[in-house]
């Protein structure tokens, strides 16, 4: 068994090392969008644990500690979302210096977050946007583009996910299909089948695509999830759609499936759900649907 490296007071030089090897983390696991996120909120986290003791010893840090800290935000006057992120956000460092034997335990488990208003849904697109956003796609008339705009928003897949994908995770047949996530989130298996619309889009990106990486970059190596990233905002922009990401997409094909009346369980099934309750947030009134309710109110 390796020996266990608790960490000390940190000096400014550890800090940043841990940060970026941190940093390498979230972007494997997934979270590219939000290292900044992440990492601010640690940094704001450790700041604070200066001020307060002078010094930073993640060994001894309890839970008592963060729930002064949650205090602490919220007599800055942080929203319940706010702290709840924070506190989200450290239980992802802590478990990630736990499992890289930095720490003992996490002190964050168990500290009860912030309550307040429902979470509302994450962010979809309506079906004008997505036409929108398919018809800027199709503009391009690139047969790359279209496959992988179809598999995040027919078969659900985390842009991780997509970028993983092998030619031999694909499954198409005239009637029927599915692709293989060999390790999706938390490492799961999982097969998601394909309807007839991304066959089609894959089919004919296979058919004139015929070796290689299944989607490739520039330079006929894998895309990268940052390549991802680039080419959705690049075609929401073009789309005047403000805020689309890979993420988005996915969302989107949630929504889509439980629009469409298919059980709760298999949505979550296919998009590689951890609970149930992960799959109703889709279920929840966006902020688009509250503001449409809120207009019905006005007077003018």
């Amino acid at each position: 068994m390796p020996k266990t490296v608790y960490l000390k007071d940190f000096t400014a030089d550890k800090f940043a090392a841990t940060l970026t090897a941190y940093g390498r983390y979230l972007m494997e696991t997934d979270r590219g969008k939000s290292v900044k996120s992440y990492l601010g909120d640690v940094r704001r986290f450790i700041g604070w644990l200066v001020a307060k003791y002078g010094k930073v010893n993640l060994q001894a840090v309890s839970p008592l500690d963060l729930v002064e800290y949650r205090q602490a935000l919220q007599d800055q006057g942080k929203a319940p979302g706010t702290v709840n992120r924070a506190l989200t956000s450290l239980k992802v460092f802590f478990v990630w210096l736990r499992e890289t034997r930095q720490v003992r335990d996490s002190p964050v488990d168990g500290v009860r977050l912030v309550a307040g208003a429902p979470r509302l849904a994450p962010k979809w697109l309506t079906r004008p946007q997505q036409a929108a956003f398919v018809r800027a796609v199709r503009e391009k008339g690139s047969l790359r583009d279209e496959a992988l705009v179809g598999t995040m928003l027919h078969a659900g897949l985390r842009v991780g996910e997509v970028c993983a994908l092998r030619r031999d995770d694909l499954h198409i047949g005239e009637r029927a299909g599915k692709l293989v996530v060999r390790q999706g989130k938390g490492n799961k298996y999982r097969e998601v089948p394909l309807n007839k619309t991304v066959r089609r889009l894959l089919a004919r990106w296979l058919e004139a695509n015929p070796d290689g990486p299944l989607f490739p970059n520039r330079k006929r190596g894998p895309i990268a999830v940052r390549g991802v990233f680039g080419l959705v905002a690049g075609y929401a922009y073009k789309a005047h759609l403000p805020g689309v990401t890979p993420h988005t997409l996915r969302h989107t094909f949630c929504k889509n499936a439980l629009d469409l009346g298919v059980p709760i369980d298999q949505v979550a099934a296919m998009a590689g759900h951890s609970s149930l309750d992960v799959t109703r947030r889709y279920t929840a009134p966006s902020m688009v649907d509250l503001q449409a309710a809120a207009e019905r109110l006005a007077w003018e």
